[in-house]
């Protein structure tokens, strides 16, 4: 029996080929391009830019603003490129045909109040179709289903860069309503991610609910997706996740940002020691590396050690002065998270590891007069715990 080979070998020795295909390829700015894959052997890809996790057979509707090279890669960690495409933005593009409206109607022309209406048309020509009342932009050849509460007359307008067209047709209302019921604007009820801060790689969902008859619209990526669902995100950077929503009355908007943070590399005591290196997170204000640094310093230390606690704070900007106070002896300056008793995460600086209380006090008394001034109610105090053992602690005691 032969052994297994791994996906890669299938997928390269494979007859069945992974295709990506973009229709059309060259547009002219904001015009719309159906995109389309089938990778027969992978259950879900990642579309850059925008690191959507999609089917391995699918295809989205994208308005590229500028020329843009779409890549779809296998959606397991580490996964390999399986095809790409580019689309080509070209604002001097030849204008073509001006859009024409070949057929406008509805599926019925007089209904009761509440009841659908289903709007039809179809345009000759790349067109954008906006629909009154309401300024909803939809595809050229496309349908939509109203519920008119009275007598309504609709209006579509195509347009391209070459001109456009407008019809019209009337539904009417018949009688009056017998019970409430509310046409209401498309609104972005919940928008959320299962996490906002992740590492490179790690998978986000995000998920809506909106109220109202509505298409989704998706950014980065231009996605357009249904009012009630869900998709995963692989970012590779910080991102902010924008939802757009729009039906015959209007729309609304909601973001969420999904943080990346930067993988931290591990500090060797070289790093610890050197005056360059121990400056730069307090310089910058960079208070997640500081609080790395400090951690660092922290576990390094024997057991049972003492510091000199300076300063307890919530603003970053504190970092710069502390540095700026302790000069040639950034070295000593150890960031630690503080947690107030009301729950709230500042942070605090401290100077030295010293085996005793009094070790402590005696170095203090010998620090630079620039720092002594900066803190002048400095306390002597135990190297605090990382914040999990301080909490066994505290639960033994109780």
């Amino acid at each position: 029996m032969l052994p297994l080979l791994p996906l890669v070998a299938l997928l390269a020795q494979s007859p069945v080929t992974t295709t990506v295909t973009a229709e059309p390829r060259e547009v002219r700015p904001g015009d719309s391009v159906l995109l389309a894959w089938t990778c027969p052997l992978v259950p879900q890809i990642r579309l850059e830019p925008g690191g959507m996790v999609l089917p391995g057979r699918f295809q989205v509707t994208l308005r590229p603003a500028y020329t843009t090279t779409y890549r779809v890669f296998d959606a397991r960690p580490g996964g390999l490129e399986l095809g790409n495409t580019e689309i080509r933005v070209i604002p001097g593009l030849a204008l073509g045909e001006p859009a024409r409206i070949c057929a406008f109607d509805a599926s019925a022309r007089a209904v009761l109040p509440g009841e659908p209406v289903v709007l039809k048309w179809e345009c000759a020509g790349s067109a954008k179709v906006r629909i009154e009342p309401g300024g909803l932009e939809l595809d050229g050849k496309s349908e939509i289903t109203v519920t008119p509460l009275e007598s309504t007359r609709y209006t579509i307008t195509a347009n391209n860069a070459a001109g456009g067209q407008s019809r019209t047709v009337e539904v009417s209302v018949l009688g009056r309503l017998t019970a409430t019921l509310p046409a209401t604007t498309a609104t972005v009820c919940t928008f959320e991610a299962s996490r906002t801060v992740v590492k490179p790689g790690e998978q986000v969902d995000l998920r809506w609910f909106c109220q109202g008859n509505a298409k989704v619209r998706l950014e980065p990526g231009g996605l357009e997706l249904d009012g009630q669902s869900s998709i995963a995100v692989v970012p590779d950077k910080t991102t902010v996740y924008t939802l757009s929503v729009s039906n015959l009355l209007g729309g609304s908007s909601r973001s969420v940002e999904v943080r990346v943070e930067a993988p931290r590399r591990v500090l060797t005591e070289k790093d610890l020691v050197d005056p360059e290196e121990a400056i730069k997170p307090l310089d910058r204000m960079d208070l997640s590396e500081a609080l790395h640094w400090g951690a660092a310093k922290r576990d390094a230390a024997p057991e049972g050690s003492w510091t000199m606690r300076l300063v307890v704070s919530s603003r970053a900007q504190g970092l710069k002065q502390v540095a700026r106070a302790a000069g040639p002896r950034t070295t000593e300056i150890l960031v630690l998270p503080f947690l107030r008793k009301d729950g709230f995460r500042f942070w605090q600086a401290c100077y030295g590891i010293f085996p005793n209380r009094a070790q402590a006090l005696k170095a203090w008394s010998r620090a630079p007069e620039s720092l002594r001034n900066f803190s002048k109610d400095a306390l002597p105090q135990r190297l605090p715990e990382p914040p999990p053992k301080a909490a066994e602690a505290a639960a033994s005691r109780e």
